[in-house]
Parts: structure tokens; sequence; C-alpha cells
């Protein structure tokens, strides 16, 4: 059954196009039917614009008013009482997408990234280009980078100048253990990868996004610089672990007798 035949049995529908939203249901009804949408879409799809309406207008605002910024405080609000279904985003996009066609709701603003945003745009274009990720691993390392960069360096690249082998360290130990241990290593392993991009490279962003030189200080972070976690620490095993690929963990380690040690462990693995 597609969206067409579903309209017309519906029993949601029939009450949406008599309710207060009438004009905004038959508009993305419209839409949906176009796009040739099957029953279990469209009945999720005006399952959830009837809550957003009523969350929104609820919340003291006019339909007319409906934007990304609202569409996003709803999910946000739906996500605390309701688990999320893979579809909800991108059936809310249809729907702004069907009410500005339709001219129920004013243009997209134009979409200002944050300067924490931009230098993550930064690390992921190398990500994409010179390590020729997937985007997906693009994604999911842009993610961990922009939460790292927001909790470490909070005025954006202005922060670089104060950035000490210390506070990555306990940003490490107190998010090492936010999921499993799998993330924690992989957050243990962007956050590594995302210090020596910048210092390597000499790059720096500054309050513009203009690229420019790096500051000294945080040249002192790169991996191989940051002393080993206190020991007992929670973070302390993902920062000094070998990540697999031959290479020491975010810290390293400065005792040549460590290093040896890991050589001979990665050569000779315990059956």
């Amino acid at each position: 059954m597609n969206a067409t035949d579903y309209l017309n049995r519906s029993a949601l529908y029939r009450k949406l196009v008599y309710g207060p939203y009438r004009e905004f249901a038959g508009v993305y009804a419209a839409k949906m039917s176009n796009e040739g949408l099957g029953r279990q879409c469209t009945w999720r799809s005006l399952s959830l614009f009837r809550d957003l309406m009523d969350w929104h207008v609820g919340n003291g605002h006019a339909p007319q008013d409906l934007s990304e910024v609202h569409v996003d405080r709803f999910l946000e609000h739906r996500f605390k009482h309701w688990k999320p279904d893979s579809g909800d985003r991108s059936a809310l996009r249809r729907l702004l997408s069907a009410l500005r066609e339709g001219g129920l709701i004013p243009a997209a603003l134009p979409v200002q990234r944050s300067e924490h945003e931009k230098i993550v745009d930064v690390f992921g274009q190398y990500l994409s280009t010179e390590r020729g990720l997937a985007a997906a691993t693009v994604g999911s390392h842009k993610l961990l980078s922009l939460r790292f960069l927001r909790e470490v360096c909070p005025a954006g690249a202005d922060g670089f100048a104060a950035l000490t082998p210390e506070i990555v360290i306990g940003y490490v130990e107190r998010h090492a253990l936010d999921g499993s241990a799998d993330s924690g290593k992989a957050m243990c392993g962007v956050v590594r990868a995302f210090l020596r991009y910048f210092a390597s490279e000499g790059l720096n962003l500054d309050g513009a996004g203009r690229l420019c030189a790096v500051h000294p200080p945080l040249a002192t972070c790169r991996p191989s610089n940051i002393p080993a976690a206190r020991e007992g620490a929670k973070g302390s095993r993902c920062l000094r672990s070998d990540d697999g690929n031959g290479s020491s963990g975010l810290c390293g380690s400065d005792d040549p007798r460590q290093a040896r040690f890991a050589r001979q462990r990665s050569c000779h693995p315990q059956s």
C-alpha cells in the first residue's frame, strides 16, 4: 500500500485535515504521495507531524514560525522520552521542504558554522582527501573531535595557546569509560589523530576561520610528548595501550624499556 492508498483510508489523516493544522497536513500529505512513500513511512511521518505541531504550538509558537531550530529542540525533547527512529530527522526535513514549497513557512536561514565546527571541518577534509577514510568514519571522527574541542578549548582557536598535555590527559581520563571499552579506545585514537594532524602540519585557525601558524604550546601536545597518565587513573590504560598497528597509545612512552617490552609483546603474543 502506497501513501495515496493509505491517506484515503487513514483515520489519523482525516483528523489532521479537519484539525488546526489542516493546511500544513494537506501540503505534507501531497508531498509524500508524490514521492510514493509506503504505508508505514507515511503513518510514521504523520504521527511525527502531529506530535511536532502539538509541541510547537503548545510552547507558544505560531505554526508559521516552524524552522530547523524548533525541529532540533523537538527531537531533543522527544528523545528524552522515546527511543529515536532512524527516519525521524529525514521525515521532518521532508516536512520543512514541503511547507516551504507551499509558502507556508519562511525560507531557511543561512547556516552559520561555529568556530569549533570550522576547525573540525578542516580535520575532516584531511581525513577524507589525504587519508581516504569512508564518509561514515570521517563523520564519527568529526563528532568525537568536536566534543573534545568544545570541552578543552571552549574559546575556540584562541584556547590552543593554553592547551597542555595535562588538559588532554584529564579529558581522556574523564571520558574513557563513558561508553564501552571499544568506544573509549576509539575516542583516544581520534584525539591522538586530531592533535597529531594540527601539530605536525603546523596549522591553526584564527577567530575568522583562516589558517595561520600554530601557537607554540600546541606543539607540546604532540602524542609523543604527552606524559603517561597517573597510575590507576581510569584512562591510563587507553592512553598507554598499543593501537594494534605497532604504534603506542595517545601518550606514548619515553622509557626505552617500556617501548622494548611493548615491541616484544606485539611480536610474541601470549597464547
